[in-house]
């Protein structure tokens, strides 16, 4: 077998091996950000979701607070 021909099996079998190799990486690294999105994704919901109970918190609070003026302009309590 000549240097040549040793050369280009080198070559055949090494560059689709690296191809491959980097594929690997790439989809690891693809996966990788894909679970950085979700937790980034969840986060906001879970802040979104403490949002809105503290507007409801509110919003029952000034309901009580409205009942209780109504009810010592009105009814004399």
């Amino acid at each position: 077998m000549t240097d040549v021909q040793i050369l280009t099996l080198v070559i055949g079998i090494t560059f689709p091996v690296l191809g491959l190799m980097g594929s690997i990486a790439a989809l690891m690294y693809s996966n990788k950000r894909l679970d950085d999105l979700g937790g980034a994704i969840n986060k906001r919901f879970d802040d979104f979701e403490k949002r809105i109970d503290e507007k409801i918190e509110n919003g029952f609070a000034h309901m009580e607070l409205l009942l209780k003026l109504h009810e010592a302009e009105h009814h004399g309590k």
